[in-house]
């Protein structure tokens, strides 16, 4: 038994041995002349101990003694020093050679090997209950037997503590009391009181040579990494990042290439898991065929878009933890499946963890889905699913792997048809079994037709789906979500071949669609998310068609007058826009996030996206309620930067709701206040709505109502040379090109972009610029204040404040000084919001910043009381006193900054001089003031401040 200070080290172990048996042997030696081998053996017992005894004697009497010593030397060294002392004991205690009574239970021949063992058998009262009660328990090691004893529960209080997973993969609660001894998760490693494993011992487990510690491991690995998200909120990081950064895929990698079945399958399991995106999975089914709309996206991982030899560099570790597909390729993960799904007995259920992780290598890219395509795995996979077996689910996981390969390029998608595939697709269509796999298959066809691909299908289309729509619409009965899900997918297919083929045998299409509004819109409550879809869906089909629709047109009018309003305020409690997004995916292998919503209940986002699709092809003037502006207002003013997949349907319904209103020769300052909202918020791929809306927002009307003796058309220019040149098809789009074209601070790039270039600063195009982006700062400034707020204050300052370094050798503000004064008093006006001493985006240091604008004050500025004005400003008492000794150190600046009347009266001189200053250096500084020429503001500050001292 030990005690409770600190345990020798291993070294340290290792010589007391050495020493001991040193000793040990010099004792032997001395005595080996003088004590006899005995008549029968210490330690031996039994029939044969005799025999042997004396076959040992006749071996050490035939050995000289050099021999015996070196002997008994070499056995001294190789054998641990308590079996030594074990052995001495037996010589040493009073035994009956032979015999041993079992039931003996002498205490006083228990050795004990701890000087604090009365504390210690406290935790272990049993064992005084083992002394001598059986072979070797003579001699009682405390530590050995610790694990009998009660666990003792220590820091229940902690606030941090290592997180432990159940068997289950759920996160385990601190400490468990449990009823039995059977129940909950038991372990004796670090933690002995907490129940279940830490990611570093599941990890221990996959490095072990026992094959159920690598099967229990992988499983629950499997499992908890399907459970990651759910912990995000009470671990210190994301748990889905902590297992990529380990680079846990290089263990399973790893158990891959095992040759015991059991143990393959659980690395499937864990490798499909890692791959499998389930919450986008689960999101893009409810989304897709949202408005007719299929679109996938495709996963960038921007910190691996570098050179190819740079990237061949690295380790299979570095890789995976940078990029887990190109790190998993370098593997040859697919053509390790390939085996194993060749010549290994593996269940259904692993081939449906296969194609999960084919799905998560195709989503990466183009590239990646040829890849996949022209594999031997994957027309395995074909066969098995459209000949061989018949499982829902495999048969669900291929389709959608297709898809998402079909969805990459139009070179995928003519890969795909080439085997043949949409035929056999037609099989699940006409006989259909399972909804979501219907759903799919509907999904793959129409990914062909917005490739303008599969036209030779074009004639069953009609047939085909009309039957199935007339077969689930139940008009007399009231319609079930699979109902209503399966409609919306084959509406969603009409309006793809009509919007991409021209008409189909439109007389049925637009009669049922007629039939299935008059039926919905006649409810009086508003519809759930399934209904909300298929309306939406209607709609789409209708827009898609040039006819139109008179009486369903005063129906919809109708409906938004009685309900828009309604539908406008779920809007502003729920907007997908200014929802709390959160996105903790790791940077090797994104995921789309999360916004807290729901797909089952109530959302009126799709049916408006289709009302508005169809009253911009049927023009009818309706009422916008005044929930929609209280709605417009409350985006204006969030600073959230949204750049994710779910944002894009609620821009989409403005872009709608903007043109539908265009249409109707709406108000122009309302519909004017909808195009400036839009501007932050317009993804890349949407670049084509941005042209719209930038039209929109340098119209005659907008120039006029700026009062500024300019057409804009080189700003406007500016900002359309920021547009790019849109990449997506209409069948998949880069989780890249969701970001806004525009920043929040888009009106102040124009100034940005000419401080930072040495052709604009110096052009006369460049000054023309710069003027015109002023007169627009200040007339958002103005009137439309919510949009420049987006951006802090102090941050509109720098921005505007580099207009004074800009232009030919700097003097351009003195043109447009009366915009900056105006400016100027916008900022000051908002005096209590501004704040220097939070980091500023796009400045690295204000302070470097401000010595360069003082430098240039004291170039330029010829005293010029607006630019002092600006100087002026971060040298108040709330500001660091570091600003203010800077422009006491230069002894040209505190006689030269110069302000006006207006500008006092705007900020007062208290600000500058209350409280009293304490620094000493700073006062130091100030004493100069009585030697300076010209007795400005800063004059008056430091005197104000020696006066009070």
């Amino acid at each position: 038994m030990t005690d409770n200070s600190r345990k020798p080290s291993l070294f340290a172990l290792k010589m007391q041995k050495r020493q001991r048996n040193q000793q040990n042997s010099m004792s032997i030696e001395s005595e080996f002349n003088e004590s006899p081998f005995g008549t029968a053996s210490v330690l031996l017992s039994g029939p044969e101990a005799t025999d042997i005894h004396k076959e040992n004697i006749q071996k050490l009497s035939s050995m000289s003694v050099e021999e015996v010593l070196k002997a008994k030397h070499e056995l001294m060294n190789s054998i641990d020093g308590k079996v030594i002392e074990f052995f001495k004991s037996r010589r040493n205690n009073n035994f009956n050679h032979g015999k041993y009574d079992i039931k003996s239970a002498d205490t006083d021949k228990v050795q004990l090997q701890d000087k604090n063992i009365e504390n210690k058998m406290k935790n272990l009262p049993h064992i005084k209950n083992l002394v001598n009660n059986g072979l070797n328990m003579d001699v009682i090691e405390e530590d050995k037997l610790g694990w009998t004893g009660d666990v003792n529960i220590e820091n229940q209080n902690q606030e941090i503590y290592s997180a432990r997973f159940g068997l289950d993969g759920k996160l385990l609660p601190y400490a468990v009391k449990n009823k039995t001894t059977v129940d909950g998760l038991h372990h004796h490693g670090e933690e002995q009181h907490r129940p279940g494993y830490t990611l570093d011992e599941l990890y221990s487990f996959l490095r072990k040579n026992h094959a159920p510690q690598r099967i229990l491991s992988l499983d629950i690995l499997a499992k908890l990494i399907n459970n990651a998200s759910t912990y995000d909120t009470v671990l210190t990081k994301p748990l889905l990042c902590s297992i990529m950064d380990s680079g846990v895929f290089i263990l399973f990698r790893m158990a891959l290439d095992d040759t015991n079945i059991a143990i393959i399958t659980n690395a499937i399991q864990a490798i499909g898991s890692l791959f499998s995106r389930q919450s986008d999975r689960k999101m893009l089914n409810g989304l897709s065929g949202c408005n007719c709309d299929i679109a996938l996206p495709v996963y960038i991982v921007s910190d691996a878009e570098i050179d190819q030899s740079e990237l061949d560099k690295s380790s299979d570790y570095d890789l995976v933890v940078l990029d887990l597909v190109q790190g998993a390729l370098r593997t040859d993960l697919i053509i390790r499946l390939q085996y194993i799904v060749f010549n290994m007995n593996i269940g259904l259920k692993s081939l449906v963890d296969i194609s999960e992780i084919l799905t998560g290598i195709a989503s990466r890219g183009e590239k990646y889905a040829f890849i996949i395509v022209e594999t031997n795995l994957y027309k395995h996979l074909y066969s098995l699913v459209f000949t061989s077996l018949q499982s829902n689910d495999l048969s669900e996981s291929f389709i959608y792997l297709t898809r998402v390969i079909s969805s990459k390029s139009v070179k995928c998608a003519k890969k795909i048809l080439e085997l043949k595939i949409l035929y056999s697709i037609f099989k699940y269509i006409h006989t259909p079994t399972k909804t979501p796999l219907l759903l799919e298959c509907l999904y793959l066809w129409q990914t062909f037709f917005e490739y303008k691909l599969a036209d030779q299908t074009i004639t069953e289309v009609a047939n085909l789906v009309l039957k199935f729509v007339d077969r689930s619409i139940g008009l007399s009965s009231d319609l079930t979500k699979t109902d209503l899900a399966l409609m919306s997918a084959s509406l969603s297919l009409i309006e793809s071949a009509l919007r991409n083929f021209g008409q189909v045998y439109i007389d049925p299409i637009y009669q049922l669609t007629e039939v299935i509004l008059s039926k919905l819109l006649l409810n009086s409550k508003l519809p759930n998310f399934e209904v909300s879809k298929l309306i939406g869906n209607c709609f789409s089909v209708l827009s898609s068609i040039n006819l139109k629709f008179n009486d369903l047109t005063m129906k919809v009018v109708a409906y938004l007058d009685k309900h828009f309003g309604k539908m406008c305020e779920i809007l502003c409690d729920n907007s997908w826009l200014m929802n709390n997004y959160i996105n903790n995916s790791p940077k090797c292998y994104p995921n789309l996030g999360y916004i807290n919503l729901t797909l089952n209940e109530g959302e009126p986002l799709f049916i408006l996206i289709g009302i508005m699709k169809f009253m911009y092809k049927n023009p009818k003037h309706f009422d916008v309620p005044i929930q929609f502006w209280t709605y417009l207002n409350k985006l204006m003013k969030s600073s959230i930067e949204v750049s994710h997949w779910y944002s894009r349907y609620e821009i989409i319904f403005l872009i709608y709701f903007l043109k539908t209103l265009m249409n109707n020769n709406f108000e122009l300052e309302s519909t004017h206040k909808i195009v400036i909202t839009l501007m932050s918020f317009i993804p890349k791929f949407m670049a084509e709505d941005l042209c719209y809306d930038l039209n929109l927002f340098f119209s005659s009307s907008y120039i006029e109502r700026i009062k500024f003796k300019s057409n804009f058309e080189i700003l406007k220019s500016f900002y359309e040379m920021l547009i790019p040149i849109a990449k997506s098809t209409c069948a998949s789009i880069l989780i890249t090109e969701l970001n806004p074209v525009l920043p929040k601070d888009w009106l102040f790039i124009p100034i940005i972009r000419i401080h930072e270039t040495e052709y604009f600063k110096s052009s006369k195009e460049g000054e023309t610029l710069l003027k015109e982006a002023l007169a627009n700062i200040l007339f958002m400034e103005t009137h439309y204040p919510e949009i420049s707020e987006q951006t802090p204050l102090a941050a509109r300052y720098c921005r505007v404040a580099c207009t004074f370094m800009c232009g030919r050798r700097g003097t351009i503000f003195h043109e447009v000084k009366s915009v900056l004064n105006q400016i100027w008093h916008i900022y000051a006006s908002h005096n209590r919001n501004l704040n220097f001493k939070d980091p500023i985006q796009g400045i690295e240091s204000f302070y470097d910043f401000y010595k360069t604008l003082c430098e240039h004050y004291v170039s330029v500025s010829y005293s010029d009381p607006v630019f002092g004005a600006y100087i002026l400003l971060p040298l108040q008492r709330k500001h660091s006193v570091e600003l203010r000794k800077l422009v006491w150190s230069e002894i040209d600046l505190p006689e030269t900054i110069n302000i006006d009347e207006e500008h006092l009266i705007k900020i007062p001189l208290n600000n500058y001089i209350e409280p009293v200053e304490t620094n000493e250096e700073l006062l130091k500084m100030y004493s100069r003031a009585w030697s300076l020429r010209r007795k400005l503001i800063m004059y008056k500050i430091a005197i104000s401040h020696l006066k009070q001292l």
